[in-house]
């Protein structure tokens, strides 16, 4: 079956990653995806710094509540699906905390360890912001009133309201979603990274 989606804007997420968010870093001037200091060679900032933001919820269909974000690096990413805004990340296969990729292929372990929401197109050993927990930060970015791919894990088992965990949508992935998707927790074993206030369409 094809896969289905769930707007960012009806999701939030649980944050898993190593650290405690700093809620006194704020805003950076030019945004989080700042040409200074996001999806750049050298990293600007501690690599797995996390910051917790107040998202207003300015963003038509937005809504207003605390963000957090991380600072990783985009250890890989698939040849085929390029890493967009909107697509999911998890832990390379290097075993590094913040390392990350968006390509099955290298992935640490499937449904297993954090993730986050890339929030641009980024480049293979650049360093930059990703989206990690609470509501989706549309107010600081560009471009990521966009759809989140979620995962038909079983034929009759779709993402609904409630935990989601992530998988891997290949080799069926369109290339707007990337290789890894959300999907309903399938074992105790899977990691919760978010809950849906939909379900998907």
């Amino acid at each position: 079956m094809a896969d289905s989606s769930l707007s960012v804007y009806k999701a939030f997420l649980y944050d898993k990653w190593p650290g405690d968010a700093d809620p006194r870093f704020g805003v950076p001037p030019d945004l989080f995806i700042g040409a200074s200091h996001h999806n750049v060679v050298a990293a600007k900032y501690p690599i797995g710094t996390k910051v917790q933001v107040y998202h207003p919820g300015a963003t038509a269909g937005s809504l207003a509540g605390y963000s957090t974000l991380i600072y990783l690096k985009l250890e890989m990413q698939d040849a085929t699906n390029l890493l967009a805004a909107a697509q999911m990340v998890a832990l390379h296969s290097d075993a590094v905390p913040y390392d990350a990729t968006n390509e099955v292929a290298t992935l640490l372990g499937t449904t297993m360890g954090p993730a986050a929401i890339a929030l641009s197109v980024m480049t293979v050993d650049y360093y930059g912001w990703f989206w990690c927990g609470g509501v989706v930060p549309v107010d600081f970015l560009e471009a990521t009133n966009v759809l989140i791919t979620t995962h038909l894990l079983y034929t009759v088992n779709t993402v609904a309201i409630g935990d989601m965990c992530w998988c891997n949508l290949a080799p069926t992935a369109p290339l707007v979603s990337g290789e890894i998707g959300f999907c309903l927790p399938a074992a105790d074993t899977t990691t919760r990274v978010g809950f849906a206030m939909i379900a998907d369409t």
